[in-house]
């Protein structure tokens, strides 16, 4: 069949995907299965990932007395874009005094560095900030400070005021929700990403369900596998055509969120596609989305080649996340962690995704064939596919950690904030997910051979799918909002 043959293209990305999969699963298999959830918990352990580029620290700090200033600092929390960023001083009556144009440190991609073109006068200043961070999320902010000439100069600033005087972490105050805060919390915009982050979980989901499950389930009977893929790709085109638009909205949704935030509305969108990681990451989901619905458009007449396509879209997939989002923007390891949300997004797939379509394409496609033997077949599937499922769920603890342990900053915001709170719902939800799960697998699996055994399945993977589909919705509102 075509894709045992594809087997052989598949793109090195995907490759490196299996391969762990394959040792993630010679190592779950090993464990017993309370220390397998032990690790699933583990992994689950919330690690905030910014939605947006705090500030930090300044040069001059905020409240210092500097003798003279020549050089306004910024430091954030994530890698900010020195194009996208706009440094505004003024005096106490408003006037502005001209800094020159924001550049990036060379030795530190979080530090926004401006000059001051001229000598400030003695008096109280103050410093407006604008920037996009890499994930592409605007933020704002200022700060000011007080130039006191040389007799004046006090302990927080030197004489050309490059001392850094910072509060402490322990005492600094939460960040104030702003009104970026809540546009990019706001249920179009968070509805936008869930939708992009189903789609992406689907369309990969498809891909691997013909790759790692159709490919080895041949007792199957390659006529129902054969329709089964036809199923599959009809599915996926849909998929990808809900990526498509949902980047396109996404795209929609950031515009319109930049243009209405004070400082930025002669921003233009073509310089945030153009100009940062996020825009490069909805480049890159805009085209494989495309390449995807090529792809399985082709694939459902079962042109050859067909799924070697889907699954270079599917690499593309799934490192768009990571790329408009907050992996790309990480100040710590940038690289490992787009490389580590890849993974954790394949993962994913591989087992939600692909639960979705053994449960709503090959359970549906058997039963309907009425053979005597459409309840073995049944349970050839899902034993099939179990090995896949534990394996991706592997993957996705062991990329959850690396995330943490990147990540992760402080227990303390998991009920102090907003997005701990959401994020210890989508926690709970997951536990209900991994339950169903458990009890598929211990107690519903063994009874595939008859029809009582795949009826009780359906019902407890469809609740299993919904619970899914609730963290994809929090993850698309926890993802829009500042931790």
């Amino acid at each position: 069949m075509s894709i045992v043959k594809d087997l052989r293209r598949i793109p090195p990305c995907m490759r490196v995907f299996f391969s762990s999969l394959r040792m993630a699963f010679r190592f779950g298999v090993r464990q017993t299965p309370h220390i397998r959830f032990v690790y699933l918990l583990l992994a689950l352990t919330p690690s905030p990932a910014f939605a947006h580029a705090r500030l930090l620290k300044s040069l001059p700090a905020s409240g210092a007395h500097v003798a003279s200033i020549s050089v306004i600092e910024l430091w954030f929390s994530e890698r900010a874009d020195a194009r996208l960023t706009t440094i505004v001083l003024r005096d106490r009556t408003g006037a502005t005094f001209p800094v020159s144009k924001p550049q990036t440190a060379a030795n530190d991609p979080t530090r926004i560095m401006a000059s001051v073109v001229a000598a400030l006068p003695s008096g109280h200043y103050t410093v407006e900030w604008h920037t996009v961070s890499s994930d592409g999320h605007p933020s704002q902010g200022q700060f000011s400070f007080t130039v006191a000439g040389e007799s004046g100069a006090t302990a927080s600033g030197s004489s050309q005021g490059t001392a850094l005087v910072a509060p402490p972490a322990s005492t600094s105050p939460a960040p104030a929700i702003t009104e970026q805060d809540q546009a990019a919390a706001s249920p179009v915009n968070s509805l936008a990403r869930a939708i992009s982050f189903g789609g992406i979980l689907l369309v990969i989901g498809v891909v691997v369900f013909n790759l790692l499950v159709l490919a080895r389930a041949d007792r199957i009977g390659s006529e129902l596998v054969w329709r089964m893929e036809a199923r599959a790709a009809t599915v996926g085109l849909s998929a990808a055509i809900l990526v498509i638009g949902a980047a396109f909205g996404r795209v929609f949704l950031e515009s319109r969120m930049m243009t209405s935030m004070p400082g930025m509305e002669s921003m233009d969108m073509s310089a945030m596609l153009l100009h940062t990681l996020w825009g490069f990451g909805m480049q890159l989901q805009i085209a494989s989305g495309f390449l995807a619905a090529i792809a399985f458009s082709i694939a459902i007449p079962r042109v050859r080649f067909a799924w070697l396509i889907a699954s270079l879209a599917a690499t593309g997939l799934a490192f768009s996340p990571a790329f408009a989002g907050h992996a790309a923007a990480s100040a710590r390891f940038p690289g490992a962690m787009i490389f580590t949300d890849f993974l954790h997004v394949v993962g994913a797939a591989s087992w939600l995704g692909n639960l979705a379509c053994v449960m709503l394409i090959g359970i549906p496609i058997i039963v309907k064939a009425a053979s005597e033997d459409r309840w073995q077949r049944v349970s050839i599937l899902v034993n099939t596919f179990s090995p896949i499922a534990l394996g991706s769920a592997t993957v996705v603890v062991l990329s959850g950690l690396i995330a943490a342990a990147v990540h992760l900053q402080s227990f303390a915001a998991l009920w102090s904030t907003t997005y701990g709170r959401v994020l210890l719902l989508k926690l709970g939800i997951v536990l209900i997910t991994l339950t169903i799960g458990g009890y598929n697998f211990r107690r519903v699996q063994p009874q595939l051979v008859s029809e009582d055994g795949t009826t009780l399945l359906r019902r407890s993977a469809m609740l299993e799918l919904a619970a899914a589909a609730v963290i994809v919705v929090i993850t698309g509102f926890l993802t829009g909002v500042s931790p």
